[in-house]
């Protein structure tokens, strides 16, 4: 025999005819013939309403990683390229699409050259005070 529930509520032949049909006589759950929200408590303010809500936003884009002047000027040699692959290759950055972001003030020790690597208006300076370039 099929495993099959029987259709509550369409006539005698269902199986489940007749007068309550299945549903009870009194109560919420007779009336209707639809289900109660699970979050329902009855005229009773829900648990979901009297918590506090969360507060403020979340960004789910990740942050770039910050690259400082000294690090640069330990890392890098006279005319060097510093771009993402670079930083790959020193582990700054996990993969060639992460962000990083070039910051400081600092003396830069030799001219260098910056390629598709965000800087701050700081560091901009700094390396182009030797002679570096900043290409974006």
């Amino acid at each position: 025999m099929l495993n099959v529930q029987k259709r509550r509520g369409r006539g005698i032949g269902s199986g489940k005819g007749g007068h309550t049909v299945g549903f009870g006589q009194k109560g919420q759950g007779s009336r209707g013939k639809h289900k109660v929200k699970i979050t329902d408590e009855g005229g009773q303010i829900p648990l979901y309403r009297k918590l506090p809500t969360q507060q403020g936003f979340r960004s789910l884009q990740a942050k770039p990683s910050t690259v400082r002047i000294q690090w640069l000027n330990a890392h890098t040699v006279e005319g060097q390229v510093v771009d993402n692959v670079f930083l790959v290759a020193k582990g700054v950055i996990a993969k060639l699409t992460a962000r990083a972001k070039i910051v400081g003030k600092d003396k830069v020790a030799h001219k260098i050259t910056i390629k598709n690597v965000p800087v701050t208006a700081g560091a901009k300076k700094a390396i182009e005070a030797v002679g570096g370039n900043v290409i974006v």
